[in-house]
């Protein structure tokens, strides 16, 4: 990206709208997230948006495991913005045996823009919270169009590699709050 437009990015990159902000959760599909276990909600000061998983587990069973979970959000800013993901945090708790390897994917995207993608491994032995947060540089934000409101497609992939019977992973927190944390980067359009 030319020096230029990088630094008219920077210049229309505002404090978030005083007005509010909502966000609707359209789908929920995959074997970590059924419609029913998953929840959205957007901060009060528009800086963030929460995604909540109450059953979001994998378990190992003396073999590979995986769990998915795709959504698909539409966050609806006041007239006159638009938004970028500028930052996620994911978390949760994990209980590797020796020689079990965990692994934390997530992609984020808008319909027909490029996609951020973020992955983590966790090797054991592990017994304890996790939390892995995802920065992308500034001028790989993607921000959504000013005109077309497209919704937001974000799916999160949780692996188990290793022959451990024991061994599990979850992506949530250990109070069962928010897991998923995205920090928004407002655009004045």
């Amino acid at each position: 990206m030319h020096a230029a437009i990088a630094a008219a990015l920077l210049l229309a990159t505002v404090t978030p709208p005083t007005q509010p902000a909502t966000i609707d959760l359209l789908t929920a599909s995959g074997t970590g997230c059924q419609p029913s276990t998953t929840a959205v909600a957007i901060s009060p000061d528009n800086q963030a948006f929460t995604v909540t998983y109450s059953a979001f587990t994998v378990q190992g069973h003396g073999q590979a495991a995986h769990q998915d979970c795709t959504l698909t959000v539409r966050v609806n800013p006041p007239a006159g913005y638009t938004y970028g993901i500028d930052e996620t945090d994911y978390r949760g708790f994990a209980h590797l045996d020796d020689k079990a390897r965990g692994v934390e994917t997530a992609t984020y995207r808008f319909a027909g823009l490029p996609t951020r993608h973020s992955t983590q491994t966790f090797a054991g032995p592990k017994d304890d919270d996790w939390q892995v947060t995802d920065r992308p540089d500034a001028n790989e934000v993607v921000h959504g169009p000013c005109t077309d409101r497209k919704p937001l497609t974000i799916t999160a992939d949780l692996k188990l590699d290793g022959q451990s019977t024991n061994s599990f992973m979850t992506m949530d927190s250990t109070d069962g709050a928010v897991s998923s944390r995205f920090h928004l980067s407002w655009l004045k359009c």
